[in-house]
């Protein structure tokens, strides 16, 4: 028994069949995970070894060298690359292989690390593995600007936004960024030290023995248990102030003048010209990127109204949900047009609306089969996916126009047997609306099943849900079209022999007439129309890319450092730059302008132009930006992206590569992109 028959001798089944595809449809839809783009984890890692107070040379002798014969026994590797510096060295390993699992990878390259343990040097404190994966960038990057020095208050700003931000649900953690933890400083005076007799050294390992707390173990005496647990934690600067230093009964505050202070930072930040203090809030791996962002921003509007908070203005330096939202919506606008069109395509054609009405019932129950299966499949809703569902909107009628048409070629031979019409015209095209399914689907299966790449992992969301969707048309097309079909009138445009669509069919078969009575001139065409097609890729003409660069309304300045400077000199000569900026925002357009800069050598400048009223395109301005700003003595400044002579100051340094670094530490990450990004690029 075949699946029209099944479906006209059982319409209840066939009918409950459907209904419970669309509900799981409907309640997997609503539980699709919202994405800007399909998680990617590059087969990349990156091993950071700190070592404060060494030389490079020292770095790479100690620690870089070993850790790198080790970790080359790691199977797989493509690409290693490692750097030594005054404050550490990195290793950056590549692997060629994209499906495989990263965090398997960074396991093993831990354990390649703790088996030479003993070989690196005894004041090597610790390492961070670090990977690669589009997830793990912040999904909100908030700013706040105040007439008051905010790095100084790191309490307030750890009790009022992170603590309170991390309780949200979807939220896996919440970074602070630009003010840094207040660290107990002890002043030693060499005079009072000498004349104790004690040692720097001496001093150095009491401290660190000072706090402890570890477990001893129980005591039971066999009536009750106590557990033991030394504890010699200070809790206090007036404890430590207090602590003795010998049996003579010496204190520390003898001989040192303790107190808290903020670490010294080593970067610096500034919206609009004042000091800058920000917050990147990361989600969960399974968490709606839409809902987060908004339960974050409606926490944000309570926080602002604390008032210890009062000065602080908070402004949105990045929300990837207003990207995906406006996207999806786009997208969504689009299909819902594109559907109303097949809508009214169709009716022109068969001039019967419950026909009609029929054929375009197959869009939505697809669509909605479609979001079920991707749900269960673990595929988000993201920009691609939705691209695939509307690439293949179109297509998804193909199927039943074509078994709609061949039912009522049977209705007109036997109009008073709609059942056997509905069989006899499904099976007489069954076969031909399989292999065209087919065809149609089978050209995306070396993205399924092929080699894992980049580019085979994000167009695998295209052709999954075009496949998904396909097969579902097919299905619909055999089973419900046909039940539904039986039961519904003779449209009274069949019988009508006048009028455009007849006179159209006229017309195509006299053309198809004449192209097999002259096969050689239609061979020549169809020669010459490909031909044509060919010469713009060939000749250079088509540009080939994976996404459209969409320049934004931002545009990044970078400072390219001709030498070695101090945090002050590059503060100063930023400084200069950004107040030729803000004295011509009118002219530019700026809305916002955002500094940032390290003494490691990384730093630039962030516009955010202006999106209301009569607007200028981004390109317009960035070379408008590139011809007049200001010459630097200290450093090449240019315009990432723009286009000029020479790769328009900057145009060919790591356009399009966009990475996160997420590990064991969250301290800050651009200096190690800085070396990374480079390698990537090539």
């Amino acid at each position: 028994m075949s699946l029209v028959e099944l479906s006209l001798r059982r319409p209840v089944t066939a009918i409950m069949f459907y209904v419970s595809l669309v509900v799981l449809g409907l309640i997997a839809a609503l539980r699709l995970p919202l994405e800007q783009l399909p998680a990617v984890s590059a087969p990349f890692i990156y091993v950071e070894m700190p070592y404060p107070g060494g030389t490079p040379e020292e770095v790479e002798r100690t620690i870089v060298r070993p850790a790198e014969e080790a970790l080359s026994t790691l199977p797989g590797i493509d690409t290693m690359f490692s750097t030594a510096r005054g404050d550490g060295g990195g290793i950056f390993i590549g692997f060629s292989d994209w499906s495989r699992d990263v965090n398997i990878t960074a396991s093993e390259a831990r354990d390649r690390i703790d088996a030479i343990r003993s070989e690196l040097p005894d004041d090597f404190q610790r390492y961070f593995v670090m990977k690669f994966s589009t997830t793990d960038s912040p999904v909100l990057r908030l700013r706040f600007t105040s007439q008051r020095d905010l790095r100084n208050e790191y309490a307030m700003l750890e009790r009022n936004f992170k603590r309170r931000l991390e309780r949200i649900p979807g939220v896996a953690r919440v970074d602070i960024i630009g003010v840094e933890q207040p660290e107990v400083e002890v002043a030693i005076d060499p005079m009072r030290l000498g004349a104790h007799n004690l040692s720097l050294n001496d001093l150095a390992m009491r401290l660190r023995a000072v706090n402890f707390s570890v477990s001893a173990g129980a005591i039971d005496d066999g009536v009750r248990r106590i557990r033991v647990q030394p504890v010699g934690e200070v809790r206090s600067l007036d404890e430590l102030r207090a602590l003795v230093l010998n049996d003579t009964g010496l204190r520390l505050s003898d001989i040192a003048d303790v107190t808290l202070k903020p670490q010294r930072a080593d970067f610096g930040r500034r919206l609009d010209g004042r000091p800058a203090v920000g917050v990147d809030v990361y989600r969960e791996a399974d968490a709606n990127l839409v809902e987060m962002s908004r339960a974050v921003l409606a926490e944000m509007q309570v926080i602002e109204t604390l008032p210890e908070l009062g000065g602080i203005q908070l402004r949105i330096a990045d929300d990837q949900a207003d990207s995906v939202r406006s996207s999806i919506s786009e997208l969504v606008e689009a299909g819902i047009v594109g559907c109303l069109l097949s809508i009214i395509v169709l009716f022109y054609f068969l001039r019967h609306w419950p026909s009609t009405l029929m054929v375009t019932l197959a869009i939505p129950v697809c669509i909605v089969m479609t979001l079920g299966v991707m749900y269960f499949y673990g595929v988000t809703l993201n920009i691609l996916s939705m691209m695939g569902l509307l690439l293949g909107l179109g297509m998804l009628v193909d199927n039943a126009v074509v078994v709609v048409e061949s039912i009522y070629q049977y209705r007109e031979k036997y109009p008073d047997d709609p059942v056997r019409c509905a069989i006899e015209g499904t099976r007489s095209v069954q076969l031909a609306i399989s292999a065209g399914t087919l065809t149609s689907i089978i050209v995306f299966v070396p993205n399924l099943f092929g080699d894992v790449n980049q580019i085979s992992i994000f167009l695998g969301q295209v052709a999954l849900t075009i496949t998904i969707s396909l097969l579902a048309s097919w299905l619909v097309a055999v089973s419900l079209i046909p039940m539904i079909s039986a039961h519904v009138a003779m449209p009274p445009a069949l019988t009508n022999k006048h009028g455009f669509v007849p006179w159209l069919s006229d017309r195509y078969g006299r053309f198809l007439r004449w192209t097999l009575e002259h096969r050689g001139w239609s061979v020549t065409g169809i020669l010459l129309v490909v031909a044509l097609s060919v010469v713009p890729a060939a000749t250079g003409l088509m540009k080939f890319d994976l996404f459209k660069n969409d320049a934004g309304r931002e545009v990044d300045i970078y400072f390219d450092w001709r030498g070695s400077y101090s945090l002050e000199e590059m503060r100063d000569e930023m400084l200069r730059v950004e107040s030729f900026l803000d004295a011509r925002r009118e002219t530019y357009e700026i809305a916002q302008i955002y500094t940032v800069y390290s003494e490691q050598g990384w730093g630039g400048i962030d516009l955010t132009l202006r999106t209301e009223g009569e607007i200028t395109p981004t390109e317009t301005i960035r070379e408008r930006l590139r011809k007049d700003l200001p010459k630097s003595a200290l450093a090449e400044i240019g315009i990432r992206g723009s286009v000029g002579p020479g790769g328009g100051g900057g145009g060919g340094r790591n356009e399009g590569v966009r990475v996160s670094l997420t590990g064991d530490s969250n301290e800050e990450l651009q200096a190690i992109a800085a070396d990374v990004l480079p390698l990537l690029a090539q």
